[in-house]
Formats: structure tokens, C-alpha cells, sequence
């Protein structure tokens, strides 16, 4: 798997070209912009060296901003480490205009908004979205957070605390962990490699030192505006954006700053090579070799490390992937660059190793410098660069819209490594093919040359990372060692991709179609059912096919659970060097298991969607499942579980909430029944699966009747069987009216959390209306409660929590100083108070969080997937008049008062908590025994189901 800066696919980057354009006296830089992107781009640069990229869209229901800083937690001081990343926390809590802590969030999520931030290592970005007609309000408030932020003394404590509660929360996360641990071993003169996160220890804050002094010194040193790129999406024209822009940002200081930067290399090169050994929380198996090379971003025209990365990533056949599988090493590998600094870069192989892989990970590192130098002989192709470069530019030419608020923080992050006018399309450029080039940044790929990281659950003895508590052991190179890697030959079955046969000949766009609003049902027989919409608005020749298979062998016990998910992996599996070729020319492929059966998703250029169709149907009728593949995956399935198990608490207690009201099998249900599933097993289950099942098929996007037919008349000729049976539509088991129905988890984490479920009285129109209004109004005073007042953890929201069609609220928190009680009664707090808050919400207030939760529901559909998606889910509810977007919004629109306060309360009598006590925090009372398994259980036999209406 190639992982790099350019997805050809789903990349959020749109690409722009408009001319010079002469409005009152600004002259707007040319952008350049994709053929089908009808939106308007405009760039300038105001009078404090602000850059901004205007975006004009008439048609969007959504308008968007973002603020990148460039400066990020490299710049921390040596002994603050964190204080980036606190700052960004410090902005969201008042201003001199608006001193009130929740005021920017609250706008934001009353009119249909969101917000957040990041920091990384060389940036810090803020973005959000509204409804259209609200950008100039959110952008005053936005702005002031560059203009004149309070740091409100009362506040700096209560957000250190959030920070540590964010470092906390994640301290058993295995990717930081392992990330930590790596940084350990490189360069310490380099502040990219210093703890980045921050916690109560490195913000430490006293007389002596007080840290908003330090906070303010370090805003006012690099929050400049000469160092920001602004985006701003509207609705308004160009002209108006402008005059916009420049009254709410032309205040931003510019400080004249400089960017932070380091001399001192990433990486120690006289330590290298050398082997980590990293241990994980979870029951991982991964081998990661990074190669320190030169610095490549003055090369981005030319991509060198892209396209070696594409060539080590390739998945299809006599790929390096392949030979790994074949050896049973491996299940997984990717390539990508790793860092990527102004001085220096690297070249990331990420390797998913068996049990077998990671006894063998010196035979797997002499097979991954065999494939390099395989790539060194054969692998620079002028040709093979070209098709790259034709890949993307027909991803360039026809590139599907983003959402407003991705594209605006991608594109101002962008404007920091390119002129505005070009931070769209470069990374869709391919410049002039330069052997020479890439064989330079190929040389740096050596065994002398790499840091080998190893990670697994295996104990390590040798150090301890400071701040995630990380073991791991450094272990230098032996000649015996360097011996094993060193390359006399190749071994035959590799082998340099092959040209692609995916790739999109024909991408004309379909003309004179019959205009349907929504899909039409245009074949049918016992069993089956082809529904179809042609779709060309958005400019793209693309469509998806959908087709379920169902059947009530998929989830009738354990067992047949395991196997269906196995049964669908094991088919991706032996898809996989097929599918992989189809993914870099834009074919994308789904395959995966639901609890009524299996789903196959193919979306991409339409031109060779057939060519995928029959290959994927062939691999259905006639499974080819090897056995060393099947314990493989079987071992992987396994682990899965058991790591599912160490996941982070919150994740958990939701997760448990689906288990206990769906007709889902828990983690120890699945466990056993997997020990107990042989190879024999799977294929008789296969045949099974496969023998009857009732057919589904959604056709969308740029084919037409005929040819929706032709795809449909394939899938039915070779997958409809006689006797098909029913399958019972998946339902939430309702919960009891009465007192609270309580669970607690036994989880290996210092943190507690807690996740509370209202479950809506039916499944009506009229009440998932309601609860999404309910949620609208108490989402942002839920988080400023627990959240930034009481400061009870990093982790906390309100959420919609639909099961099916099954409404339902979510109150979630994660905690790393309160238990699990604590948090219970401080949610009960919260919603006692709001029994009494929610009858003051005046008729403007009601009205403005309707149209907030309108907005939400009627948002247009931007690309063609999300069309599908939205279809596909319809019928799946048999909701084939596909119109239940607009009779929610009616039924919002209907609300009143009344019927909002007797929902809340009616919500409060059928309620189930999830919680975990934390590992930290002293039981001071015997545990009770759970009983809500056998609850649900006896409900879901009874048919216990939540009502229609």
C-alpha cells in the first residue's frame, strides 16, 4: 500500500484555474482549479502579509475558515514541552470582544456547525464550518483569537488539566507509545523528537514561573501574521469575501516572525544502523524500517519518494507484499514518506508481520532489500512514471468535491509549503521524469543506512520512555546481523508492477438522461431487486454499485458470525492483488460482513467497473481459501478481539451499548466460538451463505438504464439461487421504563468513563426529530459543563446515538480524576438542571437551533458517494420513497416547546449506563454483579423491540 500526499480517490484538496480578475483595486492571483470545479478562487495577500484563498460557492448550504499558524511543537521550549499545543487549547476560551469561554462554541453549534484544531510538529490550525448565511458572525469570532485573545487567568489551570487529560487518555495508545519510543532513539539536539503533548508536569505552573507569562511571550513571538494562511469559503462572490476578510483579519498583528527552525539533524547517523524493539499494549506484530535521506520538498514537481513509495507499496502480483504472504510473514505492508523537514526527509516500509514474520523479521528485511534491489535494476521506468502522472491528472481532472471544512484546513496547511496560487494543484503535479533523481534518493535505501523498529507485546528489559512509560530495547548491528541482509540474488517471483488494466479509457460523461430525483426499482424477481438513479451533475464519469447478499445463516449463532466475517476477509484476501490494481487506477472495492449477511461495494470510473464486477463475482462462486492463509487470519481475527479488550475505555462502554440492544455477539461469545472454527468449517458455511440468499442491488451514477440492467442481470444470473429466504430486519431492543439499567466493564486503564444511553419512546419520524433537536441544545452546554467548567476530562460529548432507525442520546466521558460514580452523578446533575433550563429556552433560541438541526439534516449532497451512501441506507430501512430527510425536517420544523420538554423527560425513564470503575481509582464499595446481559438477552428472545411509532 502506497500511503502518501496524494489519494487519488478521495483527496480533499480541489484544484482550481481562474483568471487575473480586476475588482475595485485588488488584482486576485490566478488559482488553479480543476475543469469540473464550478466554485470561484481568488488569492491576495492583505497589507500585514496575511495570505488568504477566497473560495466563492454560490450553491453551498455550508460555509468554512481556517487559520493556519506555521509554527507548531518543534518551536516549544526545551523545557515547556507541550506549550504549542496548550496554546491551541487557550485560544477556544474568550477574547477581549467576546469574553465569554463557550461563546465561539456555541455560535458554532447552534447554527449548524463545527469546530476544532490541531497542532503537529511545524503547524497549528483552527477551523469550522456554519450554515451559509452564518460565515460573518463566525468569522468575527474566529478572528479575534489572532487579534486579542484573553489567556483568562482563571482558565489556565483548568486547561493544563484538559491537556493532561488528552495525554492521559492516550497513554496506552500503541501508535504514541511506539512513536515515543522511536523519537528516544534519534537525534535529542532535534526538538521534532522532544514530547510534544503535553501534561501537569512539563506545564507545571506556580509563582515562580507562572506559565501564562510564558504563554503570552510565546503567542506574541510566532502568532503573526506574516507566518498565517487564511481560507475562507462563502456563499457571498468573491468581492464580498474580500471586503469580509479584510475587515475582520487586517487587525492580525504582523509581527514580522520568523518560522522556527533547527540545524540539527533528525537522525544520529552514527548510530545507525540499529534495531528497536518496541513493547505494545495490544498484540501487535509489526516490523518498520525508515531510511534517513535528503530533503524533498524542493523536489515536489519531480515526487522522487512518491513514486518509490508506490513501487515498495504495490500490492498486485510479484509485488513485495505478495512474496511476504506467500512466505507467511506478512499480512499487510505500506510505504510512505516518513518525515519531511526543510533539511531532511525519510522513506517509511511498514510491515504487518504473522507471529511467524516477526521470529523471521531478519529474512523479512533481506526480502524487502531484494525488492529494492529489484527496483534499482528494473523499477525507474519512464513508462511507469508516466502512469502515474496520467493517474493523477485524470484524479486532478475529475476530482470529487470536499466537505467545506476539510478543504479549507487542508488547503490553508497547504499554503504554508506553496504560493497560494499553487498550494491546490501541487500536489497533483508531475514534473519532468528524472531518473537521476530518483536513483539518488533509491541509494539512501541500504542496510548501513536504517533504523529498524520491531514491535510486539514481547517484554523488553533494556529502557523505559519517560512520559508513556514505553519499553524498549536498543540493540546496534552485528556483523552477523548486517551478514543476513546483504543480497547475492533475487528471488524470481518479484517482480516490477506490470501496466495497469483498470485504468479509465473512456471518460466521457453520459448525455440526454432521463432526470430521476431518486433511484427506481427497474428489475425484480423472487429474491432480487435492482434499483438504479443515472447521476451526472457532479461532473464526474463515476458511479457505485452496490449489491448485499442476505440471508439468515450470516448471524444465527457465534459461530456463524465468526465465519462470516472470516468468510469475507479470506474473499478480499484472495481478491487482493486484483483489487489493488483497480484501487490505483480508481476502482475502489468493499467487501464486508452485517449481521443480515455481506455487502460488496464497487465505486470508481465507470468505464471498467464491469471488468471489477465479474472479478469479484468469480471469486464469490468459487472461494479459493488456502489453509496457511486461513490460520493466518484466523490468528489476526483473534488478536483483534483480544486487543479490543485494551482499547481506550470510552471506546468500550459505546461499544457495549450496541452489544447489550442490538442482536450483536459480545467479544467472549466471539472468542470461543472462533477457537472452535476449523477450515472445513468455513467452506461448508460458505456454501451456505451463498445457497439462498435474497439479492439487493443499487446502481448510481454515470451508467444508464441499460447498462444498470446489464450489471444487475450478471449479479442475478449468478448469485440468485431458488428458495430464498426471509431475513428479519435488524431492531434495538427497547429498554425498560424505570430505574436505570447499570453495567460495568473490567478495563486495564487508570482512566475511568461512563457511557449513558436516553433511548427514544418508537422509532417515528416525530421522535428521531425531537431527539436530534434535544441533542442540538444540549451538546455544547454538556461540554462546557463537564468539560471546561468541572474539567472532569479531556473526553467528553453529547452525541445522536442511533441503532438502525432507533434514536437515542449519548452522554460520554472519559476521566482520569473522577470515577465512575462521580461522572454518573455529575451527568445526572446536568440533566436535572436542564429539566428545569430547557422551559426558559425562548421561541428565538428554539428557532435558531431548529434551523441549526435543518441545516444539518437537509445539507446537500457533495460528491456522488455520499449520494450512494445516503440511498443505499434508505433502502436498507425500506424507505424506497427516499425521502427521509425532508419529512425530518418537517417534523423539526413542527416542534414546540412542549414537545421538546416531554421527550427529555420521557427519555430519562428508559436510560443504560456502561461504566468502567478505573484502574487508579480505590473501589470503595464491593462490585455488583452484571446483570443487563441477561436482561437483554430475555428481552431480545421476547422480541422486546423498540415500536415503529
Amino acid at each position: 500500500m502506497l500511503l502518501a500526499s496524494i489519494n487519488r480517490v478521495q483527496a480533499t484538496f480541489i484544484v482550481v484555474l481562474i483568471g487575473c480578475v480586476l475588482c475595485s483595486s485588488n488584482i486576485y492571483a490566478a488559482v488553479k482549479k480543476s475543469p469540473i470545479d464550478p466554485k470561484q478562487y481568488s488569492a491576495i495577500t492583505l497589507d500585514n502579509q496575511l495570505r488568504v484563498l477566497l473560495i466563492s460557492d454560490p450553491e453551498t448550504d455550508k460555509a468554512a475558515a481556517s487559520m493556519n499558524v506555521a509554527v507548531g511543537s518543534s518551536a516549544n521550549p526545551k523545557d515547556r514541552a507541550g506549550l504549542a499545543h496548550f496554546l491551541e487549547h487557550m485560544l477556544f476560551l474568550g477574547t477581549e470582544k467576546y469574553p465569554e469561554a463557550d461563546e465561539y462554541q456555541n455560535y458554532i453549534r447552534s447554527h449548524g456547525g463545527g469546530h476544532n484544531a490541531y497542532t503537529s510538529q511545524e503547524n497549528t490550525n483552527y477551523f469550522f464550518d456554519v450554515t451559509s448565511d452564518s460565515l460573518e458572525p463566525a468569522l468575527d469570532r474566529f478572528a479575534q483569537f489572532f487579534i486579542a485573545p484573553l489567556f483568562n487567568e482563571k482558565y489556565v489551570d483548568r486547561e493544563r488539566h484538559a491537556v493532561h487529560s488528552e495525554y492521559k487518555a492516550k497513554i496506552k495508545d500503541d501508535y504514541r507509545r511506539s512513536y515515543a519510543a522511536i523519537k528516544q532513539v534519534m537525534n535529542q539536539e532535534n526538538s521534532y523528537n522532544h514530547f510534544a503533548v503535553g501534561n501537569l508536569e512539563t506545564l507545571h505552573n506556580d509563582e515562580k514561573r507562572p506559565i501564562r507569562n510564558e504563554l503570552i511571550d510565546f503567542y506574541n513571538q510566532y502568532y503573526s501574521a506574516n507566518v498565517m494562511t487564511l481560507v475562507v469559503l462563502g456563499k457571498e462572490p468573491i468581492e464580498q469575501l474580500d471586503a469580509l476578510v479584510r475587515s475582520k483579519f487586517s487587525s492580525v498583528k504582523n509581527r514580522n516572525a520568523s518560522e522556527f527552525s533547527t540545524d540539527a539533524p533528525l537522525f544520529d547517523k552514527s548510530k545507525l544502523p540499529l534495531q528497536v524493539n518496541i513493547q505494545t499494549v495490544k498484540d501487535i506484530h509489526s516490523l518498520t524500517l525508515t531510511f534517513p535521506t535528503p530533503e524533498n520538498r524542493s523536489h515536489w514537481k519531480a515526487k522522487p519518494i512518491y513514486y518509490i513509495s508506490s513501487l515498495l507499496g504495490y500490492e498486485g502480483k510479484g509485488s513485495l507484499l505478495s512474496y511476504l504472504k506467500e512466505k507467511g510473514w506478512a499480512t499487510g505492508l505500506s510505504a510512505s514518506q516518513g518525515h519531511d523537514l526543510p533539511t531532511e526527509s525519510s522513506i517509511m516500509i511498514n510491515i504487518q508481520l504473522t507471529e511467524q514474520g516477526e521470529n523471521d523479521y531478519l529474512d523479512v528485511t533481506q526480502a524487502v532489500f531484494q525488492y529494492i534491489e529489484l527496483l534499482k535494476k528494473q523499477g525507474v521506468q519512464a513508462s511507469l512514471y508516466q502512469e502515474e502522472k496520467q493517474l493523477s491528472e485524470i484524479a486532478f481532472r475529475f476530482q470529487e468535491e470536499a466537505e467545506p471544512i476539510h478543504l479549507v484546513s487542508s488547503l490553508a496547511s497547504q499554503m504554508q509549503r506553496f504560493p497560494t496560487e499553487l498550494a491546490i494543484s501541487a500536489n497533483y503535479l508531475f514534473d519532468n521524469y528524472d531518473s537521476e533523481l530518483i536513483h539518488r534518493f533509491l541509494a539512501h535505501l541500504t542496510p548501513d543506512n536504517m533504523l529498524l523498529s520491531l514491535k510486539s507485546n514481547r517484554e523488553q528489559k533494556g529502557k523505559v520512555e519517560h512520559y508513556y512509560h514505553v519499553p524498549y530495547t536498543e540493540i546496534p548491528f552485528s556483523t552477523e546481523m548486517l551478514a543476513r541482509l546483504k543480497v547475492n540474488t533475487i528471488d524470481p517471483t518479484m517482480t516490477v508492477r506490470a501496466n495497469n488494466p483498470f485504468i479509465a479509457e473512456n471518460l466521457e460523461l453520459l448525455t440526454s438522461q432521463p432526470a430521476a430525483d431518486v433511484p427506481h426499482k427497474i428489475d425484480a424477481a423472487d429474491g432480487f431487486s435492482l434499483w438504479h438513479k443515472t447521476e451526472t451533475r457532479f461532473n464526474i464519469p463515476q458511479a457505485d454499485l452496490y449489491f448485499t447478499l442476505q440471508t439468515p445463516v450470516a448471524n444465527a449463532s457465534p459461530e456463524n458470525w465468526v465465519m462470516n466475517k472470516l468468510y469475507t476477509e479470506l474473499l478480499q484476501e484472495q481478491l487482493n492483488e486484483t483489487l489493488y490494481d483497480a484501487s490505483l487506477a480508481g476502482l475502489s472495492t468493499q467487501i464486508y460482513p452485517h449481521m443480515k449477511g455481506f455487502t460488496v461495494r464497487l465505486s470508481g470510473y465507470n468505464d471498467k467497473l464491469d471488468l471489477l464486477l465479474n472479478k469479484v463475482i468469480a471469486a464469490i462462486q468459487a472461494p479459493d481459501f488456502q489453509p496457511a492463509r486461513f490460520e493466518i487470519f484466523k490468528k489476526t481475527y483473534a488478536d483483534r478481539l483480544a486487543n479490543a479488550l485494551k482499547d481506550k475505555p470510552y471506546n468500550q462502554t459505546t461499544n457495549r451499548l450496541y452489544e447489550l440492544l442490538l442482536p450483536q455477539w459480545d467479544n467472549a461469545s466471539q472468542t470461543r466460538a472462533l477457537q472452535q472454527v476449523d477450515l472445513e468449517a468455513l467452506k461448508t458455511f460458505a456454501a451456505q451463505l451463498t445457497a439462498a440468499p435474497r439479492l439487493k442491488v443499487l446502481t448510481h451514477g454515470n451508467i444508464d438504464n441499460t447498462t444498470a440492467l446489464a450489471m444487475g442481470a450478471t449479479i442475478k444470473a449468478q448469485l440468485l439461487k431458488a428458495n430464498t429466504q426471509a431475513v428479519t430486519p435488524i431492531q434495538a431492543t427497547q429498554i425498560p421504563k424505570g430505574p436505570r439499567i447499570k453495567e460495568t466493564l473490567e478495563i486495564n486503564h487508570n482512566d475511568s468513563a461512563i457511557s449513558m444511553l436516553l433511548q427514544g419512546e418508537s422509532n417515528s419520524v416525530k421522535t428521531r426529530a425531537e431527539i436530534a433537536l434535544l441533542t442540538e441544545v444540549l451538546a455544547s452546554p454538556f461540554y462546557n459543563d463537564i468539560r471546561t467548567e468541572k474539567q472532569l476530562g479531556y473526553i467528553v460529548f453529547a452525541t445522536p446515538l442511533q441503532m438502525n432507525k432507533t434514536p437515542g442520546i449519548a452522554f460520554i466521558v472519559q476521566s482520569p480524576i473522577a470515577n465512575a460514580t462521580t461522572l454518573e452523578k455529575n451527568i445526572d446533575q446536568f440533566l436535572a438542571r436542564w429539566n428545569e433550563e430547557l422551559l426558559n429556552v425562548s421561541a428565538e433560541e428554539l428557532s435558531q437551533f431548529k434551523r441549526s438541526v435543518i441545516s444539518r439534516i437537509t445539507r446537500k449532497d457533495n460528491k456522488l458517494s455520499a449520494q450512494t451512501k445516503r440511498y443505499w441506507r434508505e433502502l436498507d430501512w425500506q424507505e424506497t420513497d427516499f425521502d427521509t430527510r425532508e419529512r425530518l425536517a418537517t417534523a423539526v420544523e413542527k416542534i414546540t416547546l412542549d414537545d421538546l420538554v416531554r421527550c427529555f423527560t420521557a427519555l430519562q425513564s428508559r436510560s443504560l449506563v456502561v461504566s468502567n470503575t478505573g484502574k487508579k481509582f480505590t473501589q470503595t464499595t464491593p462490585s455488583k454483579p452484571n446483570t443487563a446481559s441477561t436482561l437483554f438477552n430475555r428481552l431480545k428472545a421476547e422480541g422486546v423491540n423498540v415500536p415503529e411509532a
